[in-house]
């Protein structure tokens, strides 16, 4: 069967990603070794059974696509906010991790303020490494000066990044639970509370969160209360294919995420939501 890709319309009402940057020209910039690193390292290593297990490398891809949804309205609401920097800023934001490997908030929240620090001195020397290895420059920017913005959050671009990057984990942990892995409702209802306080912190992007009817900025588990029927979620709690993924839910932060990987990626993008690797009977 052939999907119409094109006929899915980010209803973020926010531009629908003003940059119109080409990220396959930016990561083309990098060693192919770079990408093949980020396919390597698998999300989500605390959870046993994972059945749509993505890889750091399309988290990347994803965050880049949240942060260019919102970019329009970033750009009006935040003075100063640099929508390609942002953009960039995504891509390489998990880089460190190429060395460290994959830190997960969930290890983080249960480690003290030592296991903290030697995180972050790990991520350091990670990014001295890695600025050796790969392009100065990435577009017009500083590649070194990125990674170190993306571990600090010392910036609007940053915090929007990190904000995209809970909103991307968010919402693979909705895919999960609605595709029939009740595990994964744990981290569903973490995250909650992660964004929350999120939303709280980052004070140089919290006007953003104003903005009531963008689905994307308003993360959480409620719904329109009078649209829950159970006929609406007949199709979920079973394995994702191409058919239901296309169908809408009652989660429009979700319904959105869905759309970006779908636009952007395509026949990728399909395979990815729909291919289960994990936990088939």
């Amino acid at each position: 069967m052939t999907y119409n890709y094109d006929s899915f319309l980010i209803s973020t009402n926010s531009n629908q990603g003003a940059l119109m940057i080409d990220y396959q020209s930016i990561v083309a910039s990098f060693p192919e070794s770079r990408e093949e690193n980020l396919r390597a390292i698998k999300r989500y290593s605390m959870t046993e059974v994972f059945f749509y297990r993505s890889s750091l490398w399309h988290h990347s891809l994803r965050v880049a696509f949240i942060v260019d949804a919102i970019s329009g309205i970033a750009t009006e609401l935040l003075p100063g906010f640099d929508a390609k920097k942002a953009f960039v800023l995504a891509l390489v934001h998990d880089d460190a991790e190429i060395i460290t490997g994959d830190v997960q908030l969930g290890h983080k929240q249960v480690m003290s303020q030592e296991q903290l620090a030697e995180v972050e001195r790990k991520e350091l020397e990670a990014i001295d490494t890695l600025s050796s290895q790969f392009p100065r420059v990435v577009l017009w920017y500083e590649y070194r000066q990125l990674l170190l913005h993306a571990a600090h959050k010392d910036c609007i671009e940053a915090q929007l990044v990190s904000y995209a990057d809970k909103v991307d984990a968010y919402s693979e942990a909705m895919h999960e639970v609605l595709g029939g892995n009740i595990s994964g409702l744990r981290s569903v209802i973490g995250y909650v509370d992660t964004i929350r306080s999120i939303k709280q912190r980052y004070t140089l992007i919290a006007q953003l969160f104003e903005r009531k009817d963008v689905p994307l900025l308003n993360i959480g588990l409620r719904t329109d209360m009078w649209r829950v029927h159970w006929k609406n979620y007949s199709h979920l709690n079973k394995p994702h294919t191409p058919e239901s993924i296309l169908m809408e839910t009652e989660f429009s932060f979700y319904n959105s995420w869905r759309e970006l990987v779908l636009k952007n990626l395509r026949e990728e993008g399909m395979k990815i939501l729909t291919e289960q690797i994990e936990g088939k009977h």
